[in-house]
């Protein structure tokens, strides 16, 4: 790509909705400060985050994504998909915590290289909202911008989930000391438990509409 068209407005569209991503607190962006917080191979972890996100960017722009908007019956049986998905993470991480009493505190352990990475693998590709994201809209908004600039549109949110992806994990890295404490990190997984099902709540009133 020349430097006219890393300048190109399809770039620069491309760029501003995928930094507008960076702080949705959903599944994915969870698993990578969770990665960081306990030092279970955050670069691991985010590098196989920004590959599959590389995929379904690349599979959006190839057409699916287009193909979604004219069938809306099938873009709204995965909306909903996609509200029953963070439904259940949130209820899941909330029973976990439910679990100990207020008094017992549950140690989190590092993961293996291969825990951690099946984590971030199932939180991208079995959750509907990564796809909705990154492939249905990537899709149908760089199918404004015609044929030639799409590749653009889609470099420009690739450039922006970089630092999604890296950043995140090192943000979890840098704040893994304050969060020493189990009880910290009880306490981070109510708040997203919380933020989960509404998330889900919104997503479903949004399908109502």
């Amino acid at each position: 790509m020349t430097a006219d068209g890393l300048l190109s407005p399809a770039v620069a569209s491309g760029f501003v909705f995928g930094l507008g991503l960076i702080f949705s607190l959903g599944p994915q962006n969870l698993t990578l400060i969770r990665a960081g917080l306990t030092r279970s191979h955050p670069f691991a972890v985010a590098s196989t985050g920004y590959v599959s996100e590389i995929a379904l960017v690349t599979m959006g722009i190839g057409g699916f994504g287009t193909l979604l908007t004219h069938h809306p019956t099938l873009s709204g049986i995965l909306q909903a998909v996609c509200a029953g998905f963070l439904a259940w993470s949130g209820a899941r991480t909330l029973h976990k915590i439910s679990r100990t009493s207020r008094t017992q505190v549950v140690t989190a352990h590092c993961k293996s290289r291969f825990q951690a990475i099946g984590s971030m693998l199932v939180v991208t590709w079995l959750n509907p909202l990564v796809w909705l994201e990154a492939m249905f809209l990537v899709g149908v908004l760089s199918f404004s911008y015609g044929s030639e600039e799409q590749a653009g549109f889609g470099a420009g949110f690739l450039a922006a989930s970089a630092i999604k992806f890296y950043g995140w994990s090192l943000a979890g890295v840098s704040l893994s000391r304050c969060f020493d404490h189990p009880i910290y990190r009880k306490r981070m997984d109510a708040i997203a438990g919380v933020v989960l099902i509404l998330a889900a709540l919104v997503l479903a009133a949004n399908i109502m509409v």
